[in-house]
């Protein structure tokens, strides 16, 4: 593969030129809006002691509940206000 000199000047218009940007997005609804995003605290660990017992009840209501882990199911129990 040779240098050719006039490549460069190619490279040079082309990221002078401005993007193209669809217009869709600034029409009607923000794209934020119309997204399901729903922002979530960012979590973190604490440690509190169940009995064996309680923890076994807290995983099979968490999994009748559809939840996959316990402590989701926990978080948005004590969230909601059913507690």
């Amino acid at each position: 593969m040779s240098f050719n000199p006039n490549q460069g000047k190619k490279f040079a218009e082309v990221l002078k030129e401005t993007p193209r940007v669809n217009d869709d997005s600034s029409k009607g609804v923000s794209s934020k809006e119309s997204s399901n995003y729903i922002k979530r605290e960012k979590r973190r660990p604490y440690t509190f002691s169940l009995t064996p017992s309680a923890r076994t009840k807290l995983t099979e209501i968490a999994k009748e509940h559809g939840y996959s882990s316990s402590s989701s199911f926990l978080n948005d129990v004590i969230l909601q206000g059913k507690l």
